[in-house]
């Protein structure tokens, strides 16, 4: 059993290293077969990479994600790109971190430079979908979300936040239900529902959801205004027009 803290406060995505290891003494009862004559596959883009900034990158990655030390890791990561610019996982895990600090320009850049490097990489779209919908840009938004769920089904709840926003409740609903299956304890998930549900004049699960978030988030910085609802709503529940 590992437990590993994870802050979510600027960000609704976050990155876990979890290494496994066979337990001393218990063999395992299937291992597949290797085939022969065949190694690990490792990219071009892998292999180019030089040994000090894989040293780098792994120092900062464990800065960001172990010791939680959010300067530390950024600065290792900035020398691993310094010694190699072309390192996606860098730059994704760079912009991750710029997210954290509100850096929202900083973040953009790596996260862009990231998605042309590695076309392929969902968490590089799903970052920069979440840095776009920081600064409202959210056609820009949508597109790269969309990308990163082709790659990577994580991410619906930053597509539906995009899509509300863009008065497109609709497009947003599916999205945020499918989050919602996944991370019921997603809180601001829940607010988003809500507002879906009241444009649908559901007004008894748009009250559940918002009474969902205060369970969750009671603290929250949607707190005070979701309260106003759910008393608007209960009020309203009580003496139908």
């Amino acid at each position: 059993p590992v437990r590993q803290r994870v802050d979510l406060t600027m960000s609704s995505t976050a990155f876990l290293m979890i290494e496994l290891r066979p337990i001393p003494g218990e063999n395992p009862s299937f291992v597949p077969e290797t085939p022969k004559n065949i190694g690990p596959t490792v990219s071009a883009m892998e292999l180019a990479i030089p040994q000090k900034a894989r040293e780098e990158f792994d120092k900062g990655r464990q800065l960001l994600l172990e010791k939680h030390d959010v300067s530390g890791g950024v600065h290792h990561l900035q020398k691993a790109l310094q010694l190699y610019k072309d390192f996606p996982e860098a730059l994704v895990l760079l912009g991750t971190a710029y997210l954290g600090q509100g850096n929202w320009k900083d973040a953009l850049e790596v996260l862009q430079k990231a998605t042309e490097l590695d076309p392929k990489s969902g968490p590089a779209y799903l970052e920069l979908g979440a840095c776009l919908n920081q600064q409202k840009s959210y056609e820009a938004a949508v597109k790269a979300l969309t990308r990163g769920l082709e790659l990577n089904p994580e991410g619906h709840y930053e597509l539906a936040k995009a899509y509300w926003e863009l008065g497109r409740w609709e497009d947003a609903e599916p999205h945020v239900r499918k989050v919602l299956v996944l991370k019921p304890e997603l809180a601001p998930a829940h607010v988003i529902l809500a507002n879906v549900l009241l444009r649908k004049r559901d007004a008894t699960g748009a009250l559940h959801e918002y009474q969902e978030y205060i369970k969750l988030a009671p603290q929250g910085p949607m707190a005070a205004p979701v309260q106003a609802m759910i008393a608007k709503l209960e009020k309203s529940l009580k003496n139908p027009q």
